[in-house]
């Protein structure tokens, strides 16, 4: 049936509030089961999304909404309803034969929505059904996840989880830190205890060679202090190796001098970076720029940066990094080439070939961004012919915590965004500068 895009709009809102009774009118008027918003995402996403269990009866049973369809960014309304904490949608859906592991194209899966979120009764009920306990993304398992946001229910149901899968907490994130590192980092004490009872490992340095009761004495937080001192080893550096004693020491010790300067440091996270990027490890690559950057924030740091999350798909944060490379250096063509490249990775045409014109105009002789440029104009021009506008738009959806940048049909991966890290001579500053 032919409808107009506000009728559409109409009856996802009517999902999104709950009323039934407008509902069953509208579906006669729309296809629900073709009815989907600018992110591809159907009635039911919206009704699982805000809990509505009546909505998503109908929708399942009585108009045959897939209980595993797929928004454009891969999202079911399984995930929507855990990251909601909506458990009596996500027993119904898990019922109906939902797939209680399954990510969306960015990696995260509703465990880690509902761990991160606190969602304690979703977490139970997804591990239940056998889920894995340790799903990894770029940000981490869904232990990682709840014990940055001091989740402490969630953290104790995982770890007593993970016990038994033989799930280990001195797992390192994608982008290195444990999940001691975060806790001890974010000072929160009862998730620190709880780790170290459940075997994490306080003596693991970070890439800086320190190690965590020097941190936690550094700032003073003298419970998470008294917990790792019993499992730490004896710092040599340290002659009173008791908890006052780290502490004390900690006031009067400049931390850059028990490794590197800040120089040398920065070197020395570079170099990783590099390497890590040359293997294709992009994950790590951006561990270590981001710790470089936190030394010193400089413009070249977050365009290799911005690089690596175009290399993985991820065109929100390649586009932040490229936006703060741009503000550092306004004048760099290579800074509004990566705000191009992001923005034609998010499918934002228009805004894409504008960069990619103020790329050209700070650097008129490069054949990469003239055949970016020709590319984008092209894709903009086929958009265009099919009634698009050139970019996303941004209608109102249902709330989900975790960012998700990835699109599904974005550009798959290609050797792209490689050549521009070391082709022309034009472009030698886009080389990780180590």
């Amino acid at each position: 049936m032919a409808v107009n895009a506000g009728a559409i709009d109409d009856a996802l809102q009517t999902a999104l509030d709950g009323n039934l009774r407008r509902l069953k009118k509208k579906a006669k008027e729309v296809d629900l089961r073709e009815a989907k918003d600018a992110k591809g995402r159907n009635a039911l996403h919206f009704a699982a999304a805000k809990g509505r269990l009546g909505i998503c009866e109908f929708l399942v049973q009585e108009i045959g909404l897939g209980v595993n369809s797929l928004s454009g960014d891969g999202e079911t309304p399984l995930l929507l309803a855990a990251s909601q904490g909506k458990v009596a949608v996500l027993a119904y859906l898990l019922d109906r034969g939902g797939d209680p592991a399954k990510p969306d194209s960015g990696g995260v899966t509703p465990l880690h929505e509902s761990a991160e979120n606190g969602h304690t009764e979703a977490v139970r009920l997804l591990l239940s059904k056998g889920v894995d306990v340790d799903p990894i993304y770029y940000r981490g398992t869904p232990l990682h996840l709840a014990a940055s946001k001091d989740r402490e229910e969630a953290v104790k149901i995982l770890l007593e989880h993970g016990a038994d899968g033989g799930a280990d907490v001195n797992n390192k994130t994608p982008h290195g830190p444990t999940t001691l590192m975060l806790a001890v980092d974010d000072g929160l004490a009862d998730i620190v205890k709880f780790l170290l009872e459940a075997g994490a490992d306080p003596n693991i340095p970070d890439v800086r060679g320190k190690i965590l009761i020097m941190y936690a004495a550094t700032r003073k937080q003298h419970e998470i202090v008294e917990n790792l001192f019993a499992k730490t080893k004896p710092v040599s550096s340290v002659p009173d190796w008791s908890i006052d004693g780290v502490i004390s020491a900690m006031e009067h010790m400049c931390l850059e001098k028990m490794t590197y300067s800040v120089k040398e440091q920065i070197a020395y996270l570079k170099s990783h970076a590099k390497e890590a990027f040359g293997k294709r490890d992009y994950l790590e690559a951006i561990y270590f720029y981001t710790q470089a950057i936190e030394e010193k924030r400089d413009a070249t740091l977050f365009a290799n940066r911005s690089l690596c999350w175009l290399q993985m798909g991820e065109g929100d944060r390649a586009l932040l990094d490229a936006q703060q490379c741009k503000k550092m250096r306004p004048h760099w063509s290579i800074a509004w080439y990566r705000e191009g490249t992001a923005l034609r990775l998010l499918k934002n045409y228009r805004g894409a070939a504008d960069a990619f014109v103020q790329a050209l105009k700070r650097d008129p002789e490069s054949e990469m961004i003239k055949k970016a440029l020709t590319e984008t104009m092209d894709a903009l021009k086929n958009v265009a012919s099919t009634g698009g506008h050139g970019q996303n738009p941004g209608p109102d959806e249902p709330a989900k915590t975790v960012d998700i940048s990835q699109n599904n049909n974005a550009p798959q991966k290609s050797t792209e965004h490689t050549k521009d890290v070391a082709t022309t001579s034009s472009m030698e500053e886009t080389k990780p500068n180590i």
